[in-house]
């Protein structure tokens, strides 16, 4: 994350202010001005700019005071490391040296510990070092209440200096107009009413591809433009529909899968800064995708290629599943 090229972007500057996030960038900001400042932490739900700012703060020490080391981090990538080195022979201890090299620690996500009993109690130890140490350390996170599995003593160590809470989601920075993305976003939107009032599925897939390609190529964290909000409510429609109504001249177990995909869809463009998400459009292209309950699957990360396969295995299976009995379908 730390090496994320699009983080470079995420400056205070780009950083669209709204009433409720305004406390927690001001915060930010003082945070990244001042050697003393106390600890922060940031809280609120799914994309409310709390990753942007965590960067924002990143480039502002750097560019301000390239003499401190600044690491920004998830807690997943720190999980990842930890367990690298105890498989490897290693201990807590050097775990802990490599982040104490830092001068500044920013943790993203630190939700993502909820459950992690032994690895709360590392990171504990490492949270209390910078403390001891004077140095700065800012985490965010999805919720501030303990009762998610995240120990107490975790938060408490989150508190010993600044906090605001972030109540309404962000969603877009001020970041420059794409011609081409415009030309084919207007595109998509015409061809998304057309696929609307006459529905069949080889439209269906081609449309599918074409928006996965769209928000591939152009969407990254926090990218979302008020414009792109417009496909998002096409999609929506479309789920609705097939939700509700028989479509004409479409299986039962098509339109299941219909809804299946486009609903992995929005969770994937909504939830570029969740777990289950983190590998989503803004980094590999893949889509998660959570099949029915009675599926052989567990949860699956597709790639676009994988598409068309993915899709009529989906329909077989839920065929197989539920409809292979019924003489109605």
């Amino acid at each position: 994350m730390q090496n994320n090229k699009k983080g470079s972007r995420f400056t205070f500057d780009s950083f669209e202010v709204t009433k409720e996030n305004s406390k927690a960038f001001e915060k930010a900001k003082q945070f990244a001005e001042n050697a003393d400042s106390k600890s922060l932490a940031l809280f609120g739900g799914t994309a409310t700019g709390k990753t942007h700012l965590l960067y924002a703060v990143k480039n502002a020490i750097e560019q301000n005071s390239p003499e401190l080391h600044v690491i920004l981090t998830t807690t997943t990538d720190m999980v990842s490391y930890l367990t690298n080195i105890i498989n490897s022979g290693g201990t807590a201890e050097q775990f802990r040296e490599k982040y104490l090299q830092a001068d500044v620690l920013l943790v993203d996500d630190i939700q993502d510990l909820a459950g992690k009993e032994k690895t709360q109690n590392v990171l504990i130890l490492l949270f209390n070092a910078f403390y001891e140490s004077s140095k700065r350390f800012m985490m965010t996170s999805s919720q501030k209440e303990s009762h998610f599995g995240i120990k107490d003593r975790l938060l408490i160590r989150s508190f010993w200096g600044e906090f605001a809470v972030i109540s309404k989601p962000y969603i877009n920075a001020q970041l420059s107009s794409d011609n081409e993305q415009d030309k084919r976003r207007d595109e998509l939107i015409e061809e998304g009413t057309c696929l609307h009032d006459n529905f069949d599925i080889d439209s269906f897939k081609t449309y599918y591809k074409n928006i996965w390609l769209f928000f591939r190529r152009y969407v990254g964290l926090f990218d979302v433009k008020r414009k792109d909000i417009k496909l998002i409510i096409i999609l929506n429609d479309l789920k609705n529909e097939l939700d509700r109504f028989d479509i004409p001249h479409l299986k039962k177990w098509e339109q299941w899968t219909c809804s299946l995909f486009i609903d992995a869809m929005l969770n994937t463009i909504s939830s570029l800064d969740y777990q289950g998400y983190k590998g989503g459009f803004c980094n590999r292209g893949v889509l998660c995708l959570t099949p029915p309950i009675h599926s052989l699957h567990n949860t699956d990360e597709i790639t676009i290629n994988e598409f068309d396969e993915r899709f009529q295995s989906y329909c077989k299976e839920i065929f197989e599943s539920y409809y292979e009995d019924d003489e109605d379908f």
